[in-house]
């Protein structure tokens, strides 16, 4: 039971970074975030490769913005 919390606790973390990543407004916020995907305490939180999440986010912030010119 208490190992199932620990999972939704890690998950729900990530979930947000990845929300808040998308709705960066600036490179600073984007930064740190990026930092987050590759840390340590990423790789403590989930066996998820924190790089690979990071570039897909890039990757999608990119198209994005190149949708929109």
């Amino acid at each position: 039971m208490f190992e199932e919390n620990y999972v939704f606790l890690a998950d729900a973390v990530i979930v947000q970074a990845a929300k808040d990543y998308r709705r960066a407004k600036t490179p600073q916020m984007r930064t740190i975030l990026k930092d987050f995907f590759l840390s340590e305490w990423f790789c403590a939180l989930t066996d998820m490769d924190g790089k690979k999440l990071y570039n897909r986010l890039e990757r999608e912030r990119l198209e994005k913005r190149k949708r929109k010119r």
